[in-house]
C-alpha cells in the first residue's frame, strides 16, 4: 500500500528560472552531492502536439495526462520557463533491491520513449515501452509475459516550444532510461505524487546492465544503498536479487 507523503510546494523564480520543489517538511539537509543527471537524453515532447483523433485513444491520453496535473499551486510550463525541478524524498529508506516495494521486477530493453505534458501543463512525464526479457517478480494486478511489450511511466522529460527552446522537467536524483538500454526495473502501481494506487506501472528505480556491469539508473546521494552496485558485475546483482525475491514474497503473504 502506498505510504502517506506530506509535501510542501516551494515555487521560486530566480533569474527567470521556475523551480518547483516538493519537500517533506522535516527532511534533513544532506550536504553530499549526487551524480549529475544527463537530461540531454530525456525524451522530448512538442508543445504543439495535438491529441489523437481516435476517441478512445484521445480519452486514454487525456486520462493519463490528467493524472500528472499539479495538486498544488504550480505555474504552467511556458517558453519563459527555464527548467522545473521537483525535490522529493522518494529515495529515503529505499533499499538497493526494493523487491518488497515493487509490484513487479523485470529485465528488459527500452524500445520506445515518449514525453508528454500534463493536462494542465504544469508537469512533464515520460512513457517507455519495454520488451520483457525476464520476469523476476510478476504483477498480480495484470500478469506480464516474457517477450511482450509493457508500458511504464515516470515523471520527467523535456518539451520543445515553437521558438526551439527546450524546457527540462526532472525529479531529484531520478534519471530516465534510454532507448536501446537493457535494464532491471523495479515497477510499482503507487503513483509517485498523490499516494494513489494506479493501474499504470511506474518506475520505482532500476539498474542498467551493460557489458556485464551494473549502472544504477538513479543518482542518489553518496552512501545510499543503491550506489553500492555501481560497477558491480551483472551476475552479482542478479544473484543477490534472486536471493532477495523469496524473502520479499514471503513478507507479502
Amino acid at each position: 500500500m502506498p505510504s502517506y507523503i506530506k509535501l510542501l510546494l516551494i515555487a521560486t523564480i530566480i533569474s527567470g528560472t521556475v523551480v518547483a520543489a516538493l519537500q517533506r517538511q522535516r527532511r534533513a539537509i544532506v550536504p553530499q552531492q549526487a551524480e549529475e543527471i544527463d537530461a540531454s537524453r530525456f525524451p522530448v515532447a512538442d508543445s504543439t502536439t495535438v491529441l489523437p483523433a481516435d476517441p478512445s485513444e484521445r480519452a486514454k491520453r487525456e486520462a493519463i495526462s490528467r493524472k500528472y496535473n499539479s495538486r498544488h499551486v504550480s505555474p504552467q510550463i511556458t517558453e519563459s520557463t527555464d527548467k522545473v525541478f521537483l525535490s522529493l524524498d522518494w529515495d529515503v529508506g529505499l533499499p538497493a533491491l526494493p523487491v518488497g516495494k515493487s509490484s513487479s521486477v523485470i529485465i528488459g530493453e527500452i524500445t520506445k520513449a515518449e514525453a508528454h505534458m500534463s493536462e494542465d501543463k504544469t508537469a512533464i512525464y515520460s512513457e517507455f515501452a519495454v520488451r520483457i526479457e525476464s520476469i523476476l517478480k510478476n504483477d498480480t494486478k495484470s500478469s506480464l509475459t516474457v517477450g511482450s511489450l509493457v508500458s511504464v511511466e515516470r515523471l520527467g522529460g523535456r518539451v520543445r516550444f515553437p521558438s526551439g527552446k527546450i524546457v527540462t522537467f526532472w525529479v531529484s536524483h531520478q534519471d530516465l532510461p534510454t532507448i536501446g538500454g537493457r535494464y532491471v526495473l523495479f515497477l510499482t502501481h503507487d503513483y509517485p505524487l498523490a499516494g494513489v494506487y494506479d493501474d499504470s506501472l511506474f518506475i520505482l528505480t532500476g539498474y542498467e546492465l551493460k557489458a556485464g556491469k551494473v549502472f544504477p539508473l538513479d543518482k542518489p546521494s553518496p552512501g545510499h544503498p543503491i550506489t553500492a552496485y555501481k560497477g558491480a558485475s551483472e551476475k552479482t546483482l542478479l544473484d543477490n536479487l534472486t536471493s532477495a525475491l523469496p524473502i520479499a514474497l514471503m513478507t507479502r503473504r
